[in-house]
């Protein structure tokens, strides 16, 4: 074997795992971003029901539900809900596809 193509080898193999790991951020911002949007549009949905004041919790419920809201945006986010940031990743991944790759 030639050093030059094992050196050649190897670097290919760092390369791939760097774009790998880029591709998996993105996903993961992707993703938090569909959920923040999911927990903004819930927040805004939230504000358009009266309060009876019966149960009104106050501080305490407005922060439990806060708290609520982010679990379960996450999970709805994590889950593909709305499709919205696997839509986002594609745009932004094709967007920034080395030169050296054809797709």
């Amino acid at each position: 074997m030639d050093i030059i193509s094992e050196a050649t080898t190897g670097l290919k193999g760092i390369t791939n795992s760097a774009d790998t790991l880029k591709e998996k951020k993105l996903r993961e911002a992707c993703a938090g971003f569909e959920a923040l949007m999911l927990k903004q549009i819930l927040s805004q949905a939230r504000q358009g029901i009266e309060k009876s004041g019966l149960l009104d919790g106050g501080y305490g419920e407005e922060m439990f539900q806060s708290i609520q809201d982010d679990q379960m945006t996450q999970k709805m986010a994590g889950s593909n809900a709305l499709g919205f940031g696997e839509m986002l990743y594609r745009q932004l991944s094709q967007a920034h596809v080395p030169p050296n790759k054809e797709k």
